[in-house]
């Protein structure tokens, strides 16, 4: 297996050697050690290490957590900060960067071993959810059929692209608002499976799509469990050709 490798970000060059063989003797690979946090982010661009140990109080105008906001944000490294410094006000700026560990100097090498580890083990996981999310949303905006998904509290989580074909309504218009405020003739449906737990599907119900008059649509209305308690909604919807609708 590969030595994850370790960037170190020290701007005194003592402990930073000190660090860099503590890493190497753990059996990580060191592939360079930044003074600055310019330098710390430049060093990330050509080096793309697995994880930055990032100190806070650094040369130069940038310090280690803006140093931190900017890897994150632009290059989803993980960093974990080693600091002489606990002050809350430090604390708080900090925890905005979503460092992935935070260890006060000084430290035992078996401290620093289990945080890097910790860290590594925890954005490898965030990684693969990250992957799953966009490939099941890749299918989702690929099909036909309008899908969305409320949480326990029916507000809009997700919805794909398909569903403003169907609706005329922008999904971006429905995030993070209730699904009663929008789809407002699917109430009844919706609060039948929510109470009941079970799946429903509606068929045929009349809807006046913006700019396309009165269509009929379908679909199937999930119910989400956990514990017993619902816990959100898996919805579709799809029109029906008129030349389809028994008279």
């Amino acid at each position: 297996m590969a030595k994850a490798q370790v960037l170190v970000v020290e701007d005194e060059s003592i402990i930073a050697e000190d660090i860099r063989i503590s890493l190497q003797n753990l059996g990580y690979y060191v592939p360079s050690v930044a003074s600055s946090g310019e330098m710390a982010i430049k060093k990330v661009k050509e080096n793309n290490p697995d994880l930055v140990l990032m100190d806070i109080i650094l040369q130069g105008e940038m310090d280690g957590i803006e140093a931190a906001k900017q890897i994150r944000l632009n290059y989803d490294v993980p960093v974990l900060y080693l600091t002489a410094y606990s002050d809350e006000k430090i604390l708080e700026r900090a925890k905005i960067t979503e460092p992935f560990g935070y260890i006060i100097k000084p430290f035992k090498e078996r401290e620093l071993q289990i945080n890097i580890e910790i860290a590594l083990y925890k954005h490898g996981m965030e990684k693969k959810l990250k992957q799953s999310k966009e490939f099941f949303e890749g299918v989702l905006e690929g099909i036909v059929t309008g899908v969305w998904v409320t949480d326990k509290e029916d507000v809009i989580v997700y919805a794909n692209k398909c569903l403003e074909a169907v609706t005329g309504i922008v999904p971006a218009q429905m995030e993070g608002k209730s699904v009663l405020e929008f789809l407002e003739f699917l109430k009844p449906y919706y609060l039948r499976a929510k109470e009941t737990l079970q799946p429903f599907y509606y068929e045929a119900v009349p809807f006046v799509t913006p700019g396309k008059g009165p269509t009929y649509q379908s679909g199937w209305l999930i119910p989400q469990i956990k514990n017993g308690s619902f816990n959100g909604m898996i919805c579709t919807i799809e029109s029906i050709p008129k030349h389809t609708m028994v008279e």
